[in-house]
């Protein structure tokens, strides 16, 4: 059976990509791994829209966010943590493991932080020395205000640190010109790889802040990162690195701004699809919704692990569920990085197909002919 992956991470390799880290293994420390990493520091730059260096490292995204937090704040800090999902909280956790005086700005999952509640936050405890927000929260499908938040500490010796694991590329994200300090992102999103990468770019201030700190730090060190860069301070997967750099070659062919339309379009129409299937959004307000996944609650009747698990046993397709207290209730359907329209009319027909099956009251072609519909809308305009 062929398999598809619609999930909002890991997500579908290409072939050229996949098979670039089938070659021969380089040393990490010759010439020539010296030229592929001076090539790929090069062009990941653009990508955060910064002039700063932007690290690779041999870890997860949750390895990146732990790594933000172990060279930046300690128990002398107290840290904004915005907290409207799975992500936002674990920010949380990672910044209590490491002593950190938490204060979190929480908001219900499936809506967006108010900037309003930022600020009031800032008034209320200036000594704060952080910031940490997720941007696309993905156990919601919901999109941050990051650049409000930013701005709103541009100035100031406030450090903004924000995830952006699943929205870089997908959005629109500057770095520089929004005031962001240090943004994270990982390869299996919309670099279209395997996991194992992570991306680390940060700012001058943040840079300075922790070189003062007093916490020692090793493997996570930002100091060994930019001692060694453009090489790795130790031992790279090799492998990934080739994938990489050929990821990058597909990035660049197409172009942020035709990603990002392609992504914005994918969105409308997965969602479209899916409401006519008897689906609700979980994020209410469009402008909020992110263009990585479309979360949904399911009808009356329909358990979303029941759904998952048909689709993959009988049609081999993967999505997700909820997580926490959405286990069994939301769907949710990734449409990151290598995805296109007839990946995903693929997901819409299988779900479909399952839905009709099970004597609920969808007919076949409902869900698919909306998806459809909503995809010539989108070329037509």
């Amino acid at each position: 059976m062929k398999t598809r992956l619609a999930t909002p991470g890991p997500t579908e390799v290409p072939d050229e990509i996949r098979l670039a880290g089938a070659r021969p293994i380089i040393h990490h420390r010759s010439p020539s791994m010296e030229l592929l990493m001076e090539r790929i520091a090069r062009r990941l730059r653009p990508l955060f829209r910064t002039e700063r260096d932007v690290f690779v490292s041999l870890t997860s995204g949750t390895g990146a966010m732990e790594a933000a937090v172990a060279n930046l704040f300690g128990p002398e800090d107290h840290v904004l943590i915005v907290t409207n999902g799975y992500f936002g909280e674990r920010f949380e956790q990672i910044a209590q493991a490491y002593g950190v005086k938490s204060l979190p700005i929480r908001s219900d999952w499936g809506t967006s932080v108010d900037i309003d509640a930022v600020r009031d936050a800032y008034a209320a405890h200036p000594d704060i020395t952080g910031v940490l927000v997720v941007h696309s929260e993905t156990s919601t499908g919901a999109l941050n205000d990051v650049e409000a938040i930013g701005r709103l500490f541009a100035g100031t010796d406030v450090v903004v640190v924000v995830d952006a694991i699943s929205s870089l590329i997908t959005h629109r994200l500057e770095m520089d010109e929004w005031g962001l300090d240090v943004v994270l992102a990982a390869s299996h999103k919309a670099f279209m790889m395997p996991p194992g990468l992570a991306f680390i770019a940060i700012s001058e201030k943040a840079q300075k802040k922790s070189m003062r700190s007093p916490r020692p730090a090793y493997y996570w060190s930002f100091e060994r990162l930019k001692k060694f860069h453009p090489l790795p301070p130790s031992s790279p997967a090799v492998s990934l690195l080739f994938s990489l750099d050929v990821a990058l070659d597909h990035i660049e062919g197409e172009g942020l701004p035709r990603i990002q339309q392609r992504a914005a379009d994918l969105a409308e129409a997965t969602l479209a699809g899916l409401l006519a299937l008897g689906f609700r959004p979980l994020v209410i307000h469009p402008h909020y919704r992110n263009n990585v996944v479309t979360s949904v609650l399911a009808p009356e009747g329909v358990d979303t692990n029941d759904l998952q698990s048909t689709l993959e046993d009988e049609w081999g397709v993967t999505v997700t569920g909820g997580q926490a207290h959405l286990k069994g209730s939301l769907l949710r359907v990734g449409h990151v990085g290598a995805a296109d329209f007839l990946d995903v009319v693929s997901i819409m027909a299988a779900i479909e197909l399952v839905l009709a099956s099970d004597a609920t009251s969808v007919s076949l072609g409902t869900g698919v002919a909306a998806y459809l519909k909503a995809v010539r809308q989108r070329e037509t305009r």
